[in-house]
């Protein structure tokens, strides 16, 4: 019973001081974590200049059209991020595979779809040093949190050219998720005081709706937009409903200019994190977000007979959730590069990506190295 109490109280412990802890384990992932975009490799790489253009984003259903051919599309990226905060230093590795599509052709003008994508990304971890008494006797510990899971979109789209100049678009969204939060003391004084440890998960489940468009008014012009709807969004525990809240909404435009050799866009994004409010506690209360990118995608030589490109963007953007009642900015700078193989039947591209984050008078700045890899193959 003795020891079922001190459990039960250091585990309301440490309950109280997981949203201190969160801060401590990252700056851009407070709340139901950091948003990497759902980008593919080759608009990551033009600083999200072409999300609305681009076919391997799940983003403008429209722009499914593009892939005349149908294909396949699969990405890897690591992200080694940096925290500095209040004199300390922290730092950890990430790995995810953010996005998957596959399509296929519907007749000479439709293209029909599926992806399944990263929307929130709750990967972290910290630890923190403290100490307790029990009977008289201070004994030192190690606490630590570890967070993984993410919640996801998975979205089923079809688009349809009117004219050749003209293409329309319409998805629909399923966002299912997890998290799952690990909490753990370790004792200095191992042989006296057992480890103790709790693990607590929550499951998403929400849907919405999208729809997009395609116009190319001059030859080298296209321009894109799309818009999606978040309709109901469950959070649930242990097969219990502990709160509901809406899917989020976002709205977008982009343009994009191509002449040969040459490609320059740019795009602006927003999205409506604030409908997710009451979904988690009055501490994650989420703030709606811009994101803007512009890039250029240039031929650059040729290697083993086939012409690589040079990309490079830049990426300015607010994040949801918020730091010590701060809003989180991100500003990012990419490079890439792409080159097709089997006789244009695949591609592969590459993005390497430096990115900083900072919330108002916060004392904390993170830092981050990513690094990716798309591959897509068409038949």
């Amino acid at each position: 019973m003795r020891r079922s109490l001190v459990a039960l109280s250091i585990g309301c412990a440490m309950s109280v001081i997981s949203s201190r802890s969160n801060a401590q384990g990252t700056l851009g992932a407070q709340g139901f974590g950091y948003p990497p975009g759902q980008l593919s490799v080759f608009s990551r790489s033009l600083g999200g200049a072409t999300g609305e253009t681009d076919p391997l984003s799940p983003i403008n259903p429209a722009a499914l059209a593009l892939m005349r051919r149908g294909g396949m599309y699969l990405q890897s990226e690591q992200e080694r991020r940096e925290l500095e905060s209040g004199g300390q230093t922290g730092s950890m590795n990430i790995y995810r595979f953010p996005l998957f599509l596959a399509a296929v052709p519907i007749g000479s003008r439709g293209v029909l779809g599926v992806s399944y994508s990263t929307m929130l990304d709750r990967t972290w971890g910290t630890e923190i040093r403290g100490s307790t008494s029990f009977e008289g006797e201070t004994v030192s510990f190690t606490q630590s949190f570890q967070s993984e899971g993410a919640l996801n979109d998975v979205r089923f789209a079809g688009s349809w050219a009117l004219r050749d100049n003209l293409i329309l678009g319409a998805a629909v969204h399923l966002f299912p998720g997890e998290n799952r939060l690990t909490m753990s003391r370790q004792f200095d004084d191992s042989l006296t005081f057992a480890p103790l440890g709790d693990t607590s998960t929550v499951n998403y489940w929400g849907s919405g709706y999208s729809v997009g468009l395609l116009w190319r008014p001059i030859r080298t012009l296209t321009v894109g937009a799309s818009g999606r709807i978040g309709a109901k969004l469950d959070l649930k525990e242990a097969d219990t409903l502990k709160a509901t809240a809406k899917a989020p909404s976002r709205f977008g435009a982009g343009i994009r200019w191509d002449v040969p050799g040459l490609t320059a866009a740019f795009r602006v994004d927003r999205t409506l994190w604030s409908d997710m409010k009451g979904l988690g506690s009055a501490g994650a209360n989420p703030e709606d977000a811009w994101d803007l990118g512009v890039g250029v995608d240039a031929v650059g030589p040729q290697i083993f007979g086939q012409h690589v490109t040079i990309r490079a963007g830049a990426r300015r953007r607010t994040l949801p959730f918020l730091a010590d009642s701060q809003q989180v900015h991100e500003t990012a700078f990419t490079l890439g590069t792409g080159a097709p193989f089997a006789r244009g039947r695949a591609q592969v591209d590459f993005f390497v990506e430096r990115a900083s984050r900072t919330a108002g008078d916060v004392d904390a700045t993170e830092r981050s190295l990513s690094f990716g890899v798309g591959f897509t193959i068409r038949p």
